[in-house]
């Protein structure tokens, strides 16, 4: 009896040592990798941080600190006075929305309101270096935006989720109901703010990411003296989200389509999908020597479509064409695009700066095929979402090789002068036809 009390004693004993090691196991911890502790609350840290505003007129920018005379703070804010040299002028406010600030692990992400004294308040979500305490990027949003959320979508990554809707007062009164709020991912991608389709969905190195948005203004305004009567109206446009080519379609990379589909080589293609100048300075199925990195141009509407399904694409509509194209630049000079002969042949892609999109040669160097059929009083017609000329998205993508009618192209050339590179310009082309200056790039819609 003796023993058997013993030997139980020693069981009890050995469990509860193993119980005791369990309980100290270390509980493992997500890989904090690149994240940078801020060794303060997130409000101390906005406070200390420098915030880079730059001027409406983009010719310069103003730093700002939350610290000192004229600062107010709320519960979901911090205000900066700014009174006016006039007295007797209402001065305006720099503030800080704090109730939406997020931390990543590199970055804090908080909206920015910047008021001059008037009723207008432009709204920026600026993103915060957590090692500097010093905005490296401030995105626009819009005159006015009603953020209804912002959370970490993905803190690895930097990416973030916004949740706004377009339409708030001057009060910031909201205007529309939350029904209609537009979400999207945004990520830190080498140092630049972009569009994601999701916390952790990769993007092509060669496409750029547009997310789906309520609307933009496509066309131009009444007022906008080169614009042409099938430019008008100015109407709104629903998208869904898309990628877009980075750059216009190469001679190298058509050279591989051609190579793999024969029947697409300049002696063998038949004559109902071009003009007799496909491929015209091509020698047999050989590129121009050196211009490999140019856009290919002699394709038509039906090689441009027939390349594009090789790839899994497709050609952009019109109003995704003007979505990734607008907010490119304000002005066009010869520093900024290939146009107006001032190079007198194509560039390589790439050659000249990219647009606020990461687009290169939105404007210049190539006119571009669209999916669409040319009407030119189809801005008058148009549907609101996803529009497209000339029939339904399946019907054009599945019967492309019986289309006759025009089709639209957009951007402009490097023969074009200043006019017809015009972001809301358009004009059109028989599908056959093949010109030294026309070229295409490709979309691809994201996938639900």
């Amino acid at each position: 009896m003796k023993t058997f009390y013993i030997i139980a004693c020693l069981l009890i004993l050995s469990l509860s040592q193993q119980v005791v090691y369990a309980q100290q196991l270390p509980i493992k911890e997500e890989s904090a990798e690149g994240f940078v502790k801020l060794g303060m609350p997130l409000e101390e840290a906005l406070i200390k941080t420098t915030f880079v505003v730059e001027w409406l007129s983009g010719e310069g920018s103003t730093e700002v600190v939350f610290q000192g005379e004229n600062i107010i703070r709320t519960p979901d804010y911090i205000e900066r006075r700014r009174p006016h040299p006039d007295y007797s002028t209402r001065g305006g406010f720099y503030r800080i929305l704090t109730k939406y600030a997020v931390e990543t692990h590199r970055y804090i992400f908080v909206p920015f309101d910047n008021n001059g004294g008037g009723s207008l308040t432009s709204r920026r979500l600026h993103v915060v270096d957590k090692k500097t305490l010093r905005t490296v990027v401030a995105a626009f949003l819009a005159e006015r935006k009603g953020i209804w959320g912002l959370t970490v979508a993905d803190s690895s990554t930097d990416t973030i989720a916004l949740t706004y809707i377009i339409e708030e007062d001057w009060r910031g009164n909201l205007k529309d109901s939350i029904d209609k709020a537009i979400t999207g991912h945004l990520r830190m991608i080498e140092g630049k703010l972009r569009d994601v389709a999701g916390p952790r969905s990769p993007i092509p190195s060669d496409m750029a990411f547009f997310r789906a948005g309520r609307f933009f203004r496509m066309g131009s305004d009444k007022w906008e003296k080169d614009a042409e009567p099938d430019e008008k109206p100015q109407h709104n446009v629903h998208l869904d989200g898309f990628y877009m080519d980075k750059y216009e379609t190469t001679n190298a990379q058509y050279k591989e389509f051609i190579d793999a589909n024969p029947q697409w080589q300049k002696n063998r293609i038949p004559k109902k999908y071009h003009d007799g100048d496909y491929l015209k300075h091509w020698n047999g199925n050989d590129y121009p020597p050196a211009k490999g990195n140019h856009p290919v141009v002699y394709v038509s509407w039906y090689a441009a479509m027939a390349y594009a399904e090789w790839r899994g694409k497709r050609l952009p509509t019109e109003a995704e064409w003007e979505r990734a194209a607008r907010g490119s630049w304000r002005t066009i000079n010869a520093d900024r695009a290939n146009y107006g002969e001032n190079v007198g042949d194509t560039t390589p892609v790439g050659t000249y700066p990219p647009g606020a999109s990461g687009l290169y040669d939105m404007a210049g160097n190539v006119w571009e095929w669209c999916l669409d059929e040319y009407n030119p009083d189809f801005y008058a017609i148009s549907p609101s979402h996803n529009p497209l000329a000339g029939g339904t998205m399946d019907n054009t993508l599945s019967d492309w090789r019986n289309v006759k009618t025009v089709r639209v192209l957009r951007g402009g050339s490097w023969v074009s002068n200043a006019k017809f590179v015009r972001v809301s310009d358009r004009t059109r082309f028989t599908p056959k036809i093949t010109n030294k200056a026309r070229g295409f790039r490709c979309v691809k819609p994201v996938t639900p």
